[in-house]
């Protein structure tokens, strides 16, 4: 797919922030966690509402005290720490009973600042950004922040909205355990102190070509984030359609479980989810 955008290509980016222990590797799941914020669609038409669910890991033991979202129709962008441009337009987000929220840009800009409902006023640009941030808090005590920045065309639908990576499969140890969004298969024991190897297929029809600010024509790279509670992974990101990343059981006993996460990246917005995927430490 080929598109054109008047803003850098990677402007929908998930920030996260809050304590964690920095010597750690990126993959090590030590405590609470956003892993992604999937937004449905990426790309909003004039009018159009946009679907948010994040994905986070909560440590065993914690209990979750409270999510809490919001929403600001017009970010402020990175220098600013994504903070609403215009504040007085921040509202807050009840999540849905499955855990979503949604929101129409249109309808709130013209609430805030009123103008009639279902129109923008001549003066804002053809495409803007709107943000959402998440916070999950729990009792141990911990807390998690994730900003997501989604685009909004004004004047038009997207010429090529930018649409998610999807995942073929997932296999561990060269058995297929994740397939079609859902889990098919039991992976094989992970030998303590052993690697077992965990594949990441994307779909390549779902990598898109775009067009960046200065007017090249690029395309997106695909990007594999892995998240585990036991053990760790050889390396906590991979790059390309299909790789492979060891499952390390470095100082794990046998029964022990190990809860897997993917996160699939087209770095511009789009995320995908496999997991969580449970794997048995073996004697």
């Amino acid at each position: 797919m080929n598109r054109a955008l008047a803003v850098p290509a990677a402007i929908a980016l998930l920030v996260v922030a809050g304590c964690k222990n920095d010597f750690s590797p990126q993959s090590d799941l030590l405590g609470l966690r956003v892993l992604a914020l999937r937004a449905r669609p990426l790309e909003l038409a004039p009018g159009e509402s946009v679907t948010v669910q994040a994905t986070s890991y909560v440590p065993a033991g914690a209990t979750v005290l409270s999510e809490r979202w919001t929403f600001c129709p017009l970010s402020a962008g990175a220098v600013a720490a994504y903070a609403c441009a215009v504040p007085q337009c921040e509202v807050e987000l009840t999540p849905a009973p499955d855990g979503t929220v949604t929101a129409n840009p249109t309808e709130i800009i013209a609430a805030c600042l009123g103008f009639p409902v279902g129109t923008i006023p001549a003066g804002v640009p053809d495409q803007i950004l709107t943000v959402f941030r998440y916070r999950i808090a729990t009792d141990l005590p911990a807390s998690r922040d994730a900003v997501l920045q989604i685009p909004q065309w004004t004047r038009r639908p997207p010429p090529d909205p930018n649409l998610p990576p999807v995942i073929d499969q997932v296999l561990i140890g060269g058995r297929v355990v994740w397939e079609n969004g859902a889990p098919v298969g039991v992976p094989p024991l992970l030998p303590p102190n052993g690697l077992l190897p965990v594949e990441l297929r994307i779909d390549p029809a779902s990598v898109q070509t775009y067009t960046d600010a200065a007017g090249v024509l690029q395309t997106e790279t695909m990007t594999g984030y892995f998240y585990t509670t036991a053990g760790t992974f050889s390396a906590g990101i991979t790059t390309g359609v299909d790789t492979i990343n060891d499952l390390e059981g470095t100082n794990l006993v046998a029964g022990q479980i190990a809860k897997v996460w993917i996160v699939a990246l087209d770095l511009r917005g789009g995320q995908a989810v496999a997991g969580p995927i449970d794997v048995t430490v073996g004697p």
